[in-house]
């Protein structure tokens, strides 16, 4: 049995087989000119899977690495505001130095005094530093308000204390910055251990020299009276106990409970210091105490002796807010190595996974371009055939 194909349907096979292949053609042009492989799942399912689970892979990555320059640019802000306080603060000091030499006159202490209040104030504007977005980096989480107020002489903190972490990787996260509570409000008074006061009704020339500890395991932390009288010493607890006494020596060292007092010059009868625990201290009130004792009037010796012992303690306690922020400072460094650290990683993932995307999704661009030509070839060659077969007739064989 004979199947007649009329002239209609070889004419229509040749159409859709020419169409299959003209959308054949713009499938290899369009993988060459996206540079995709696949454009739909039905493509390569398998592939497709791949290519999205490394897609969502690589924009993780991506996020990580805004998180990085975020964290970047915050810590190294920290960083060289913590170093410009360092500085100031080793003015203040310098300026406590120079404000106890004997020759100085009444004018030239109240003009130090005006150096320091100026250094207080730089020191408030240091606290409320803002960022780029208006931030306020000592603030904690309550960035968006200024974390440092004052009220006549006493500075305040009006921020929180919590940690603000941020994710630099996988299961990484990184500290971006402090708060201004463990930044300015955090050291400690006299020596870290305890601090030796001078009592304000002494009359004598004795002034604080040094506060050392010898032996912290033997230090209770309790509250102690040190009093003279017929050129001795003797050391009460707070239960009015004799812990320790005998002859007073200028430039030597008093000892009890672990730790020592050198005084200087001469007590008189009555005299007293009180010796505690270390309480702590914040930057500002250790600064305003420098300037209340450059402040001090110095017209006895008694009152110059008050004023000496009130600068010691003042510089003991700015020397331990030195000692913080520059610790702090190394934890910056320390935080800015690890989110170097973290970025050279996220790099070499991000090359990893784009690599792989190349790989799975890519097109080959050799291959590619010489199914392109077979292609054209292909369908050239059925355009020309379909032509010369629609041209021939029984007219033209009896020709």
């Amino acid at each position: 049995m004979l199947t007649r194909i009329s002239t209609s349907v070889m004419a229509q096979q040749s159409v859709n087989s020419m169409l299959a292949q003209q959308a054949a053609i713009a499938t290899t042009q369009n993988q060459i000119t996206s540079g995709q492989r696949m454009q739909t799942a039905s493509d390569d399912p398998v592939a497709w899977s791949q290519t999205m689970g490394l897609s969502d892979f690589a924009a993780g990555i991506s996020n990580y690495q805004s998180n990085v320059t975020m964290a970047t640019a915050q810590l190294n802000q920290e960083s060289s505001t913590l170093s410009s306080i360092s500085s100031l603060l080793s003015s203040a000091n310098q300026l406590g130095i120079e404000a106890n030499s004997p020759t100085l006159s009444t004018q030239d202490r109240q003009n130090i005094a005006t150096s320091l209040t100026q250094i207080k104030q730089q020191l408030l504007g240091y606290a409320n530093t803002q960022d780029s977005n208006g931030h306020y980096i000592f603030a904690g989480s309550a960035s968006g308000s200024a974390p440092f107020s004052q009220s006549g002489n006493v500075v305040g903190y009006n921020g929180d204390q919590t940690d603000r972490l941020i994710a630099i990787g996988p299961g990484r996260t990184v500290d971006q910055g402090d708060s201004g509570s463990n930044v300015f409000m955090s050291a400690l008074s006299g020596n870290g251990t305890f601090v030796a006061n001078a009592n304000s009704a002494n009359t004598g020339t004795a002034v604080l020299m040094s506060t050392n500890v010898s032996n912290g395991s033997q230090w209770d932390g309790g509250q102690y009276t040190l009093s003279f009288s017929g050129g001795n010493y003797q050391v009460t607890d707070a239960s009015n106990n004799v812990v320790a006494s005998g002859s007073y020596t200028a430039n030597s060292a008093i000892q009890f409970r672990g730790v020592s007092v050198t005084l200087s010059g001469t007590p008189a009868n009555g005299d007293s210091f009180s010796v505690g625990p270390s309480q702590p201290k914040d930057v500002f009130s250790s600064l305003q105490d420098l300037i209340d004792a450059v402040q001090n009037p110095r017209t006895t010796s008694a009152q110059s002796a008050q004023s000496q012992s009130a600068i010691y303690n003042a510089q003991l306690a700015l020397s331990n807010n030195s000692d913080r922020i520059t610790n702090i400072n190394a934890s910056v460094g320390s935080r800015l190595d690890t989110v170097n650290a973290a970025s050279a990683s996220l790099t070499q993932q991000s090359t990893d996974t784009q690599q792989a995307l190349a790989n799975i999704s890519g097109t080959d661009m050799a291959a590619a371009a010489s199914q392109l030509s077979l292609q054209t070839t292909v369908l050239q060659a059925s355009q020309l055939a379909f032509s010369k077969v629609q041209g021939l007739s029984l007219f033209n064989y009896i020709k």
